[in-house]
């Protein structure tokens, strides 16, 4: 809502994340076309509930960009989400809103909100407007792609270097850079590949490389070779090394890369060769890296890349912050990353999951049609999100990943930032009720089939198949709720979720929903990152005979992509 007074308006928190009983203050930009006193009314909210309210006078001068600062609602907790709503008033007129999310949490691991940056050349000094983009969007976990002299080699001996991909660096932008994401509450990861030397680096040694069965090393594009990782490779020593260094240097963790080959190769030693299943590899570099990293920063981190889900069953309970998957075919369809998100969860549940799920369709040489990229974008986000994983995908300023060379990113239009923003506020005000390591899924029990547990009528399937013309129903529960995660599918060419989309999901409007009472029910309440309002819509059931007891009857108004509902039990039998 705006009655033409302001020009810009913006809300956003001043860190990515807040550490438990840590201070810190929402930031609000306005501007407006004359000279006017406004009043912001700031509400915070946890959850459903109004937990602290400020209020405040400005008086603006015509075309000058004002930022004001309002100390934010802050508790002592291991982890919570909380949304903030400015409203703003002139003449106790409502103007205009604008929201906000934040969270606080004991360490970055809770919500690993995982960002890049790629971009490290001379130029880029005294330049943070890419993490000013990335603190907006909540991230708070930042990969430094390709920061490092060589792959063998992290930390540059001199300012100015050539990377081997032939890309001129700044050792000096890379320290900036990571001091930047330290202002903004983020964790800087430093990428590291566990295997990888230069071509030069193998020929010195030899003996230190992984090779095939007809003899020849085994290499990534002629230029990165494959080392030996057993635990007594004199390999495993230099780059564990070379980790606590990149730590030492200013790190917070290492983002530990491999390529998903090769899975069995032939190490040579004492004049001998010996077969490596690196599956069996990598559990042991994990855990030492990690012990490495924490001796210098008790803080610090890693996080292993399992290419296309290899080897998640070796990897899942090894000592990491969370379960890193780099998303390959055949995992092709939607609800394949929600299987990979269920398959990690199953094999440790307290670890989060993040997918490297990237975006060909942004590529900028590709040349496809931007809202055709859009529009699928959304729906792989909300997928993953839903699902109950988190998502690689953003950095940079406004970049969007479209291949594992980081580079290589698109950039988003202002107008698709501004819906990816109200996606990212979503996840962190209500993170507890989407990742929380609780969450049980009950989908394929409660809903659809032979199961009347919930019951949807609508013009299409409600169904937790996640099958185009359908809704996909996501069902989880934890200690006081049950959560109905909703993806529209309706209307969609298919269901890859590497493709753009023609069009949205046709929209589904007034969609009833039958919920048996099997507890007594608080409140139930809708929420979406698809509303421009990012409000709670409190919705009113009504009591119905259920052939199992009681249900909870309601409406829901529309579903565009993907909503929530949230049912609260009392607290009281």
């Amino acid at each position: 809502m705006d009655n033409g007074v302001l020009t810009h308006i913006d809300i956003y928190p001043d860190q990515a994340q807040y550490k438990t009983s840590q201070s810190g203050s929402v930031i609000i930009e306005v501007e407006t076309r004359e000279k006017v006193v406004l009043e912001l009314v700031v509400g915070f909210y946890k959850l459903e509930q109004q937990v602290a309210e400020a209020t405040l006078s400005i008086r603006t001068e015509p075309g000058v960009r004002q930022r004001v600062s309002v100390p934010l609602f802050t508790e002592a907790t291991e982890w919570a989400g909380y949304g903030v709503k400015a409203t703003v008033l002139c003449n106790e007129a409502v103007v205009s809103t604008a929201y906000t999310s934040y969270d606080i949490a004991d360490h970055w691991g809770r919500a690993p909100r995982y960002g890049f940056l790629s971009d490290f050349r001379s130029e880029e000094s005294g330049d943070t407007r890419d993490v000013d983009s990335m603190n907006k969007f909540h991230l708070n976990v930042i990969q430094f792609y390709d920061w490092m002299y060589r792959h063998d080699e992290l930390v540059p001996a001199e300012d100015e270097f050539t990377d081997p991909m032939g890309r001129t660096m700044s050792y000096k932008v890379v320290r900036e850079k990571v001091a930047a994401v330290h202002d903004k509450g983020m964790a800087a990861m430093a990428y590291g590949a566990v295997y990888a030397s230069l071509k030069d680096f193998l020929q010195a040694r030899p003996e230190w490389g992984l090779y095939n069965r007809q003899g020849d090393p085994f290499h990534l594009i002629n230029l990165f070779y494959i080392m030996d990782i057993t635990p007594d490779s004199p390999w495993t020593d230099h780059i564990v090394e070379q980790f606590r260094q990149a730590v030492q240097a200013g790190f917070d963790g290492i983002h530990m890369d491999q390529y998903g080959f090769p899975k069995k190769a032939v190490r040579r030693i004492a004049g001998k060769e010996e077969l490596v299943d690196l599956a069996e590899c990598y559990p042991a570099l994990i855990n030492r890296t990690q012990a490495a990293v924490k001796e210098i920063k008790a803080e610090a981190g890693v996080i292993f890349n399992n290419v296309g889900n290899y080897p998640i069953n070796k990897t899942a309970s090894a000592d990491q912050e969370a379960l890193y998957i780099e998303v390959w075919p055949p995992v092709v369809r939607l609800r394949e990353l929600k299987g990979l998100i269920d398959h990690a969860r199953s094999l440790d549940p307290h670890k989060p999951v993040i997918l490297s799920a990237y975006l060909p369709s942004f590529y900028p040489e590709a040349g496809h049609d931007k809202e055709w990229a859009e529009n699928g974008a959304l729906l792989t986000m909300a997928s993953i999100f839903a699902g109950g994983g988190y998502h690689l995908l953003l950095g940079e300023d406004h970049g969007m990943l479209t291949m594992p060379y980081y580079p290589d990113y698109a950039v988003m239009r202002p107008e698709f930032a501004v819906e990816v923003r109200r996606y990212y506020d979503f996840i962190v005000r209500f993170g507890v009720l989407i990742h929380d390591a609780q969450l049980e899924d009950v989908s394929y029990t409660y809903t659809a089939g032979v199961n009347t547990e919930i019951t949807f009528e609508g013009h299409v399937p409600f169904a937790p198949n996640g099958d185009i013309d359908s809704v996909w129903t996501i069902i989880k529960r934890k200690p006081g709720y049950q959560i109905l995660q909703l993806i529209n599918l309706a209307g969609l060419e298919d269901d890859y979720w590497e493709h753009g989309k023609k069009q949205r999901p046709e929209v589904q409007n007034d969609v009833v929903c039958t919920l048996l009472i099997e507890q007594p029910i608080e409140c139930i309440y809708m929420a979406s990152p698809d509303d421009q309002a990012q409000e709670v819509n409190f919705l009113d059931y009504e009591v119905v005979p259920h052939g199992q007891g009681l249900a909870a009857r309601f409406t829901l108004p529309s579903l565009r992509i993907w909503s929530m509902v949230v049912v609260k039990f009392s607290l009281q039998e």
